[in-house]
């Protein structure tokens, strides 16, 4: 039998715009009723069902915002393509999501496992989570309403037991089915089916039915978006950048979503800041190497909207990717410490940071001779030099005088010779042969001789 898991958000628009984070009272209000509140909300005494005038009354600095359908939509949405990673079959349903996860759930453990991984996922999402596993989305909400959390073996035996006032049902349909006598739902399915089923209205007979799995409810399973664009609007403007980190972070998390979703990466972004005066502010930030985690899209983009000087509060903010690339596993090195900073998340914070045309990388260019064989360039190695023999590290510069012989210095010939003769085209001409040496039984050396003077030099140092 298939298992359901349904995920309630009680205070979906609130978490959505990280007001837990500040010290305001703040409520979403629909029909001049309180639907949602934020925790110093609840301390001044405001609960949901409040009317607002009884609200502002307990809270008169009370921050309100009108309840939109659509907006919960496009949370929800999001919230969607979050859960996506747990399970493909993910739903919409009810104001909350239905997960389908009897085949997914071995990947977690068990249900205990899985619902503390999801419970940790939307903590770190900053979202509030009421969650229930059923063998029907209808069974788990139910769960839920009543605060319950059965495990799979009890799942019918915990159902039968649940009062009928509990059901979602219209109240007349409740009170007639009182008036037949029944007081749980266990009472309801002990009755003959045919006898109910005449008795009482069609919608509360296939209510039943969906509850006990004996039929199906029809639900639209979510598919990821083929491109990501999404945005975040504030329940007031914001004076200052710093303010913008939550939701920096809330949607580098949804596009970090997104790319793995698709096993893809990415390595154009665009930011837009929207303004109270209509203004819109817009950032395109470029990752040196494509990347899909939070953190490698997160910095640079940091990095670049710190350095915004709005000109009125932010009312809002997007974020859109602009290119995508296929992304393949990356093989980790055995030897590689866990606790080393990825090299192309540190260009993109330098990049971000000082410039790209700051940004130098070392390379090598088409001359043997090794002093004129490398230098800094914002390009790529062009002209790379194949099947070169090992080269130091440190190179030094003036190289070192050897005199006549490199053993009396304490050099001990190991490789070599190299031959080097080039720079006929620039008057610096160079003859030289090179050894790989060692140093007093401690450290490897480079040296060579001067096909015309004769004499020996310490040119370098390995690793």
């Amino acid at each position: 039998m298939m298992i359901y898991a349904y995920l309630k958000f009680p205070n979906l628009l609130l978490d959505a715009q990280g007001v837990s984070h500040h010290n305001e009272c703040v409520a979403i209000l629909h029909q001049c009723q309180i639907m949602q509140c934020s925790k110093h909300a609840l301390a001044a005494g405001v609960i949901p069902g409040m009317t607002l005038s009884m609200a502002l009354t307990l809270c008169p600095n009370l921050l309100t915002k009108e309840y939109l359908a659509d907006e919960e939509r496009r949370l929800l949405y999001r919230l969607a393509l979050w859960a996506y990673q747990y399970s493909h079959q993910v739903a919409i349903w009810n104001k909350g999501l239905c997960i389908e996860v009897s085949k997914s759930k071995s990947l977690f453990g068990d249900l205990a496992e899985l619902t503390q991984t999801l419970k940790n996922a939307a903590a770190s999402q900053s979202f509030q989570i009421q969650l229930a596993f059923g063998y029907t989305p209808e069974m788990a909400a139910l769960f839920i309403q009543e605060g319950l959390r059965p495990k799979e073996h009890a799942f019918q035996k915990t159902l039968r037991c649940i009062s009928i006032d509990a059901v979602a049902i219209p109240r007349e349909q409740i009170k007639r089915l009182k008036n037949m006598g029944f007081r749980t739902i266990g009472d309801y399915f002990s009755a003959p089916s045919r006898a109910r089923r005449a008795r009482i209205h069609q919608d509360t007979f296939l209510y039943f039915d969906a509850i006990a799995g004996r039929h199906q409810t029809p639900l639209s399973w979510f598919s990821p978006p083929p491109v990501f664009n999404q945005s975040i609007e504030f329940l007031r403007g914001l004076e200052s950048v710093d303010m913008l980190k939550f939701p920096v972070n809330r949607l580098t998390q949804d596009a970090s979503n997104w790319l793995r979703q698709r096993v893809s990466a990415t390595s154009q972004l665009r930011w837009e800041i929207t303004l109270e005066n209509r203004d819109v502010h817009c950032l395109k930030v470029s990752l040196n190497h494509p990347a899909n985690t939070a953190a490698a899209i997160a910095d640079p983009s940091w990095l670049q909207l710190e350095k915004l000087r709005p000109t009125s509060p932010m009312t809002g903010i997007r974020l859109a990717i602009q290119q995508v690339h296929q992304a393949s596993p990356k093989k980790r090195d055995l030897f590689v410490r866990t606790h080393d900073t990825d090299r192309s998340q540190l260009l993109d914070r330098l990049t971000a940071r000082l410039g790209k045309e700051r940004i130098k990388t070392p390379c090598r260019l088409q001359d043997p001779r090794p002093e004129y064989a490398n230098r800094l360039d914002k390009n790529k190695n062009a002209y790379p030099l194949p099947n070169l023999p090992p080269r130091p590290l440190w190179l030094l510069d003036p190289p070192e005088s050897l005199g006549s012989s490199p053993e009396k210095a304490g050099h001990m010939l190991l490789q070599g010779p190299e031959r080097i003769e080039s720079g006929w085209w620039d008057l610096e001409p160079a003859c030289r042969r090179y050894w790989v040496c060692l140093f007093q039984h401690t450290r490897i050396s480079w040296v060579y001789q001067d096909h015309y003077s004769k004499s020996w030099w310490l040119a370098g140092w390995f690793t």
